[in-house]
C-alpha cells in the first residue's frame, strides 16, 4: 500500500528523444537537433513509499543488514533479524519505483529490543554493542542498563540503509512516516512508545591507499610526541542524516569493525586514497530524535519545498 509519492529528476545518458518524423528532417539539422536534446534529456523517476513486505522485501533486507553491519555482518543472525523486521504488523517504509512487488532501494524501520530481548537475533546484537562500548563506561552503563534487566524504558533499535546512490532527500519523510506510524499504531503504548533509539551505522576514514592502519596510527603517535597537537582524526559519512543525528545524540561512539574483510587498499576508487569504514554507535532520548528529524527537513528539504 503506497504512502505517498515523491517525484526526482536525475541526468541519464539513455536518449529517447527519437521518433518517426525526425527521420524525415535533412541529416544535418537531424544530427543538430539529436545532440541538442541528448544534452537537455531527463528522465523523470517516481520514487514511492511504501509499508513493509514480508513477502518481497526478504533477501533484499538481508543484502541491506550485510550493508549495514559492515565488515562484522557474518557475526548477526541476518536472517533472524531480517524475519523480525518484516514480523506482521511491524511498522517501516521502504522506497521501490515499480510498485510493491519489486525490490526496494532503501528501509527505515524500528525494533523494540526490550521486547525481542529474548530473540537469538537481538541478543546476539544487545552482546555486540555492549561488547564494541565497554571501554567507553558512560555508553556502556546507559547500554546495560537499557538493555539489561527489567527496564521500564523501551529502545528502539534504528534499521535504516539504501543503495548508495539513492538521494539524502528521501531521508527525512521516512523518518516522519516512522515518528507518525509509531504514535498511531493500536498498541503503540506497548511496542512503540520508546523512551530511547540505538541508531546503529557506519562511517569511514580516508587513508593512504598503501598506508595500513597500523603504520597510520604510528605515525600519529610520533607527531604527537614531537608536537604535542595531533592532527584530530576526521570522520565521513555514508548516510549524510548521521551528522544531524550525532549533533542531538546523548552517546556517540565510533568503533573498529572485530572483522576486517577486505584491506583499505582494496576499497580505493578513482582516488590515491582508501576508505577505512568503522562502526557508529549513537543513542538518542525521544525528545532528541524528534528535534533530529524536525533538522533533517530543514538541512535535506525535498525538492521544490
Amino acid at each position: 500500500m503506497a504512502k505517498r509519492k515523491q517525484e526526482q529528476d536525475s541526468d541519464s545518458d539513455i536518449d529517447v528523444s527519437s521518433t518517426d518524423d525526425e527521420y524525415e528532417q535533412e541529416p544535418q539539422q537531424q544530427q543538430e537537433g539529436a545532440e541538442e536534446e541528448e544534452a537537455e534529456e531527463t528522465v523523470n523517476v517516481d520514487f514511492d513509499f511504501f509499508d513493509l513486505n514480508p513477502d518481497v522485501d526478504f533477501h533484499a533486507l538481508k543484502n541491506f543488514l550485510r550493508q549495514l553491519f559492515g565488515d562484522d555482518a557474518s557475526q548477526f543472525d541476518i536472517s533472524g533479524l531480517a524475519d523480525l523486521i518484516l514480523t506482521k504488523h511491524s511498522i517501516g517504509t521502504t522506497i521501490k519505483t515499480e510498485g510493491t512487488e519489486s525490490d526496494p532501494f532503501a528501509i527505515l524501520s524500528v525494533v523494540n529490543l526490550n521486547e525481542h530481548r529474548g530473540s537469538p537475533s537481538i541478543k546476539k546484537l544487545i552482546e555486540y554493542v555492549l561488547s564494541k562500548t565497554k571501554d567507553r563506561t558512560q555508553f556502556n552503563l546507559i547500554l546495560k542498563k537499557l538493555l539489561h534487566g527489567k527496564s521500564q524504558l523501551k529502545t528502539g533499535l534504528i534499521v535504516s540503509e539504501r543503495l548508495i546512490n539513492m538521494p539524502i532527500e528521501v531521508v527525512p519523510p521516512m523518518y516522519n512516516m516512522l515518528l507518525d506510524e509509531m504514535s498511531k499504531a493500536e498498541d503503540s503504548h506497548e511496542k512503540y512508545e520508546f523512551d530511547y533509539f540505538l541508531v546503529v551505522s557506519k562511517v569511514y576514514q580516508l587513508v593512504s591507499a598503501n598506508e595500513t592502519e597500523e603504520e597510520t596510527e604510528t605515525k600519529s603517535k610520533k607527531k604527537k610526541i614531537a608536537s604535542n597537537e595531533p592532527k584530530p582524526v576526521e570522520m565521513d559519512y555514508f548516510h549524510y542524516e548521521d551528522m544531524v543525528l550525532e549533533e542531538h545524540a546523548s552517546y556517540k561512539g565510533i568503533f573498529n569493525y572485530s572483522e576486517q574483510k577486505q584491506e583499505t587498499d582494496s576499497r580505493r576508487v578513482f582516488t590515491e586514497y582508501g576508505i577505512d569504514p568503522k562502526l557508529s554507535l549513537l543513542l538518542l532520548d525521544k525528545a532528541q530524535m524528534k528535534k533530529a528529524v524536525e533538522d533533517m527537513q530543514v538541512k535535506f528539504p525535498a525538492p521544490g519545498a
